[in-house]
């Protein structure tokens, strides 16, 4: 919490029991301190299990083709909705993330840099992985 609150931009990683009831915790304790946190997951049936939970796809828009593009980066506009949310989240949970491919983290993270104009990892945005 301590991240989140001083916008330090850091990643971790819960693993083992109890994962998504830290999660959700995090997911409730960030708005309530007016900030927000963005919960998503590699499908819909972890995305219903977080707390406003959407699936990767949709939170991020995602090209299909990921593998095939050498730099791939998210359909996300600079001046859309998508992309103001991104610019103001402070925390990003991400549920599953062993089920996509590492150029989705690649596209993402360009997409953050880019929004963010933060050239630092993930556009400086702190960052949960769940596994």
């Amino acid at each position: 919490m301590q991240t989140v609150q001083t916008d330090a931009g850091d990643l971790f990683f819960l693993g083992g029991t109890g994962k998504r009831v830290v999660m959700n915790l995090l997911l409730a304790k960030v708005p309530s301190r007016g900030l927000i946190a963005l919960a998503v997951a590699s499908s819909d049936i972890p995305a219903t299990l977080l707390t406003n939970g959407r699936t990767v796809h949709s939170a991020f828009k995602l090209p299909l083709a990921l593998a095939q593009t050498e730099t791939p980066v998210c359909n996300i506009s600079k001046r859309s909705t998508a992309a103001k949310l991104l610019q103001e989240c402070t925390l990003i949970v991400w549920g599953e993330c062993k089920m996509f491919h590492k150029a989705a983290f690649e596209a993402l993270n360009r997409t953050l840099q880019e929004i963010r104009n933060n050239q630092r990892l993930m556009g400086d945005v702190t960052y949960g992985w769940r596994f």
